[in-house]
């Protein structure tokens, strides 16, 4: 089959699409007169979006690889190409670091990181072919600190960000750019339940340090201050880098909300604060034939 895609559209490939930033991401490029493959666990979820012109698939992210490469080929007879690919599955866990088990770490790496790994496996042969393509791997602003009460969640997004810009490095020089998109809190349902897992065993010494963080959650849901449909129509311009995005070049870690911002320069502030602190001991570890 021939494309679907007209000149001057994109084709978008999202992960996730049911719900959250994946579902308005979808709407905010079908809004875009794009192409718009939204996938999900239960492509029925997808009905709303298949109502305003985009292609459902069944995708789940954890997946054989040779599973993803079928659904990828199937889209690709559809589409005949895949512009921008959107890594935005994923969960979140609370819980002390302590107090999650294996099982409950290996499921939220299985989907958080591993998950979008080979979600990028099966895409970017694509891409390569085709020499373009954006890769978006949905992180947090959580990547920049180790939240209580989140840590393991905070570890799998620190996972996306670092492994975007090696991807990025990696693929540039073939017309291929990354970036993971780091949001603050967003009003989505992220903390409903069925979105968000909570550790369940409890370790009563660690209330202390953990509870006062849950107590946060429950009372900052859908109070959060971003708002998802302004975020993934900044998230499309700067992906297709048209509208206030264009002209402007697509960052490693695309840092997305007003306490997110707040947020990550005060983190990079007290971190430079720290190395000049500590400058006079941490550069005394050289060999003495070593020119600084």
């Amino acid at each position: 089959m021939g494309s679907v895609s007209a000149p001057g559209q994109k084709v978008w490939f999202i992960t996730g699409s049911c719900s959250g930033f994946g579902r308005e991401i979808a709407l905010a490029a079908l809004a875009r007169g794009d192409v718009v493959v939204a996938t999900a666990l239960n492509p029925s979820k997808l009905a709303n979006l298949v109502a305003k012109g985009a292609i459902a698939e069944r995708l789940d992210v954890t997946d054989s690889d040779e599973n993803l490469s079928e659904v990828v080929a199937k889209v690709l007879q559809q589409t005949n190409r895949i512009d921008i690919l959107v890594n935005n599955a994923g969960y979140l866990l609370t819980g002390g670091v302590e107090e999650c088990s294996r099982d409950e770490v290996q499921s939220i790496f299985n989907t958080n990181v591993f998950g979008q790994l080979n979600v990028i496996r099966a895409v970017l042969p694509a891409m390569r072919k085709q020499r373009s393509g954006v890769v978006a791997n949905l992180g947090s602003m959580g990547s920049w600190f180790g939240s209580p009460a989140a840590g393991v969640y905070c570890a799998t997004k620190a996972c996306a960000s670092m492994l975007s810009e090696a991807l990025r490095g990696e693929v540039k020089h073939l017309g291929i750019q990354v970036t993971c998109i780091e949001p603050g809190h967003f009003r989505t349902n992220v903390m409903d339940q069925g979105h968000k897992v909570q550790a369940a065993n409890v370790i009563e010494d660690l209330a202390e340090g953990v509870n006062p963080v849950l107590e946060a959650f429950k009372a900052y849901n859908h109070n959060q201050p971003g708002d998802p449909v302004k975020g993934a129509k900044l998230i499309v311009e700067a992906l297709t880098g048209t509208g206030r995005a264009e002209g402007r070049a697509l960052p490693p870690r695309f840092v997305i909300g007003t306490d997110a911002y707040k947020i990550v320069k005060g983190i990079s502030e007290v971190n430079a604060q720290n190395l000049e602190t500590w400058k006079d001991l941490i550069t005394t570890t050289d060999h003495d034939d070593v020119l600084n």
